[in-house]
């Protein structure tokens, strides 16, 4: 636990110092961040792993409740047209895009895992491109676009992820049933966020207290996010419209005194759990290009777009027996088989074989 200690407190002067570096140079303080964590990883001593769970449940909600508090609802709703262009459509292209790329090039990944790549690959983070947004006198037209898609393509990729998950570990894809989950999922989280906002709303009406009103204020992101989550249905989108709608509510249901103590401690909660993130960005980035060397030169290389000209018979043999030992014989009959065998990316070029012998009867197929 000393160690935790230690580290956490490492951390938070790296974050000070390089934040005071970045006002004083220009540069972004998210690059910055970045660099130090991979400058980190590549020192001797312990790493932090890293857990996509504890990520995903104790930073992700508190980080958009934050943006989402900070949005103005009236400025989204006037720029509602491109911002809904960008976080839902562009992201939802570009994780079908490259689940198809994957699904076509990448020898073993079927399409749904690809999408699902795709989807986590999809959204721009836009605090980067606001900081210099706003030192190069952008247009607050333009920086609130920004910030509307910002804020809502993780929620849009976040929400596609879970869905193309679901699909993966299912072992079957249907386009259009993953479309009306999506839907579905996106819908409840809607409504959820709406629903926590109202009640929100309702005790911010009886509590005067300043401190109560703050505790409150940390409390509803993680409340959001917890009951979208048993629903099964988005979380984060709860979270993010549960933002917009307190925060626009936020004038005429709290006192002032309330307002300047709950955005001094949202700035604070903010600047930290952004500063973490992107050194642990930095800091993950060894990891997974270590991680890279369990998968064959020619996967590697297909997945980074190019595909190798010539491919080698017999490559791909152990994939494919792998899974056909994956496959039931009942559930997968000789045309089942003979169609997979036709795909060539996922068994060689023509020339390799595959002999199955189905147990019981001893025939080959």
């Amino acid at each position: 636990m000393l160690e935790l200690l230690a580290f956490i407190l490492a951390a938070v002067a790296v974050i000070v110092m390089l934040q005071f570096l970045a006002d004083r140079t220009g540069l972004p303080t998210a690059a910055l961040l970045t660099v130090a964590g991979l400058v980190y990883a590549v020192l001797p001593g312990p790493n932090l792993k890293l857990d996509p769970h504890v990520i995903l449940t104790f930073v992700i909600p508190p980080l958009i409740y934050s943006a989402a508090l900070n949005s103005s609802l009236l400025a989204i709703r006037k720029n509602l047209r491109a911002i809904i262009s960008l976080s839902i459509g562009l992201v939802l292209a570009t994780a079908m895009l490259v689940g198809i790329g994957v699904d076509l090039f990448v020898p073993g990944v079927g399409l749904a895992a690809g999408i699902a790549f795709g989807a986590a690959v999809s959204p721009t983070d836009p605090v980067a491109a606001l900081a210099v947004g706003r030192r190069a006198g952008l247009p607050p037209t333009l920086l609130t676009i920004i910030e509307g898609e910002g804020l809502l393509n993780d929620a849009t990729a976040l929400t596609a992820l879970t869905v193309a998950v679901t699909a993966a570990t299912s072992g079957g894809f249907s386009f259009g049933g993953a479309v009306l989950r999506f839907v579905l999922v996106a819908a409840g989280g809607l409504l959820v966020g709406f629903a926590v906002a109202i009640v929100i709303r309702v005790v911010r009406s009886a509590v005067r207290d300043p401190l109560l009103v703050n505790c409150i204020s940390l409390a509803t992101p993680f409340g959001a996010y917890l009951l979208g989550e048993r629903l099964h249905v988005s979380g984060v989108l709860a979270v993010a419209v549960a933002g917009l709608m307190v925060g626009h509510d936020t004038p005429r249901f709290t006192s002032g005194a309330s307002r300047l103590q709950a955005s001094a401690v949202w700035r604070l909660a903010d600047f930290l759990l952004q500063g973490f993130v992107f050194l642990l960005i930095g800091q993950q980035i060894t990891a997974v290009v270590r991680g890279l060397k369990a998968y064959p030169a020619a996967t590697v290389v297909a997945a980074l777009g190019r595909h190798p000209r010539r491919h080698q018979p017999g490559g791909n043999i152990h994939t494919a027996a792998r899974h056909l030992e994956r496959t039931p014989v009942s559930s997968a009959g000789p045309a089942h088989i003979l169609h997979i065998r036709g795909r060539h990316r996922d068994f060689g070029w023509p020339g390799d074989h595959v002999r199955v012998t189905c147990p019981g009867t001893g025939r080959a197929r």
